[in-house]
């Protein structure tokens, strides 16, 4: 009974199948959007360099110079393909599942509903996230070795701008500890998952229909929250101000500590709880699954 829930090596051979089904369905959309940051260092790079002179002296027999583009509009182009993709991987992938045809092949796949949601799962906030992220700083990074006028990479960028943040001693070591890097990894899986799931619920215009749905909720859920939290945080600025009186640098700098501590735990609590939710959604989804 213990196998017909799950199998390793069944697992295994429909993970690969997944795997195959996905990179047809999104393969070439996931090389666009790695090489998005190639298009768009072009594109920024001839928009600088027209803007940059003045093209009545450059036909007078001026010269001229291509205008790169800097780390700041990489950046950018980075956090639009990475939108691009949350919003649009989980329903190319897996928006099939809701017609007839394809549903009725997905069901009888020879794998449990276990097996298939597990795939489901890894495929949309493992594979798919590190893929990308790693294609695209790949680009990036030749770009910087081929264009060393254009600056450093974006992950050289980040780490010295880090680096240089401690360095100056402006913000804390132990502030910087604190501020998890799983809490980004949280937060991007929610997105991931909240698409996913309407991927499964809707039928026609799954992505765009998803996203209305969330700047709803995130409307409503920023009201509940300011409303609900407002006199928590003028408690923590009476709380900090009081205790600011006459404390040194290091005793303020554990009262600061203690404040991003408890922000933090709530950040973890309410990632989780939303997370939890979301993955039942999607598992009672593929539960009620039937053509």
């Amino acid at each position: 009974m213990k196998n017909d829930i799950f199998d390793f090596k069944r697992f295994g051979n429909y993970f690969v199948t997944d795997i195959k089904n996905a990179i047809a369905n999104y393969g070439w959309s996931m090389i666009i959007l790695i090489f998005f940051g190639l298009i768009s260092f072009i594109l920024v790079g001839l928009i600088n360099t027209i803007f940059a002179y003045n093209w009545e002296d450059i036909l007078n027999g001026g010269s001229i110079e291509w205008v790169h583009a800097n780390v700041a509009s990489r950046i950018g182009s980075m956090v639009g393909a990475a939108t691009i993709l949350i919003f649009t991987a989980p329903a190319k992938c897996y928006g099939g599942l809701t017609d007839k045809n394809i549903g009725s092949d997905f069901l009888l796949l020879p794998a449990s509903r276990l097996e298939k949601f597990i795939s489901m799962i890894l495929i949309c906030c493992i594979v798919i996230p590190v893929v990308f992220i790693m294609g695209y700083l790949l680009i990036d990074r030749l770009i910087c070795m081929v264009c060393p006028e254009t600056g450093n990479s974006i992950i050289s960028e980040v780490t010295s701008t880090l680096n240089l943040i401690l360095a100056e001693g402006d913000v804390p070591v132990e502030l910087i500890d604190r501020i998890k890097w799983t809490s980004a990894i949280d937060d991007t899986w929610m997105i991931f998952l909240f698409f996913l799931l309407g991927a499964l619920v809707f039928k026609k215009s799954k992505a765009s229909k998803t996203f209305l749905v969330g700047v709803a909720i995130t409307m409503f859920t920023s009201s509940v929250l300011l409303i609900l939290l407002t006199p928590q945080i003028d408690k923590i600025d009476t709380y900090y101000f009081n205790h600011a009186s006459g404390k040194t640098e290091e005793e303020l700098e554990i009262v600061a500590l203690n404040i991003v501590d408890k922000m933090m735990l709530f950040d973890t609590i309410f990632d989780i709880t939303i997370n939890a939710l979301l993955l039942t959604g999607i598992w009672f989804k593929l539960k009620t699954l039937k053509h």
